[in-house]
């Protein structure tokens, strides 16, 4: 069970805080897969946000074959003592083989921002869904930002700072 974390809603309670101190997270995720095009074994690729329809569509054509893996970080900081705390969490998504570069065709015409989601997708889109076979991990991790790692590091940083 979690331990629930206060909410700080309002300037009095934010005011309130008393010398306690406050935390900085900072995170960021990239999409990563094995190199269909490699000539070594085990070489990975990082896939950036498709600069064309065109480059969205290989992406895309190639999770058939090469399951996209997403490698999302965490820091906390407490200020002002600047202990941190910090973690990284993957995730795997692997899809039906019959995925093809035409599901970009289809989340642009319902005006997903295909362009915009690096590795070109959004797992939470109900197009998407439907070629998903699983996910080795979580959706909220896939989507940018692991539920899990942020109380685990909560949890790690609150030990940290009982400490002190």
């Amino acid at each position: 069970a979690r331990e629930e974390v206060p909410d700080a809603n309002t300037n009095e309670e934010m005011i309130a805080n008393e010398g306690r101190g406050w935390l900085i997270l900072t995170a960021d995720q990239v999409v990563t897969q094995t190199n269909p095009q490699a000539t070594i074994d085990g070489s990975t690729r990082i896939l950036e946000k498709p600069s064309s329809v065109a480059q969205a569509k290989q992406f895309v054509s190639s999770y058939a074959v090469h399951a996209p893996r997403t490698v999302g970080s965490c820091v906390l900081t407490h200020i002002p003592s600047l202990i941190r705390v910090s973690g990284v969490d993957t995730a795997r998504i692997n899809f039906i083989p019959t995925i093809t570069g035409d599901l970009v065709d289809k989340l642009i015409q319902d005006g997903a921002p295909v362009l915009a989601c690096a590795g070109g997708l959004m797992v939470e889109h109900p197009f998407v869904k439907e070629y998903i076979e699983g996910i080795d991990g979580t959706e909220d991790s896939v989507m940018g930002l692991s539920k899990d790692l942020v109380w685990r590091l909560l949890t790690e940083m609150k030990s940290k700072l009982a400490e002190l």
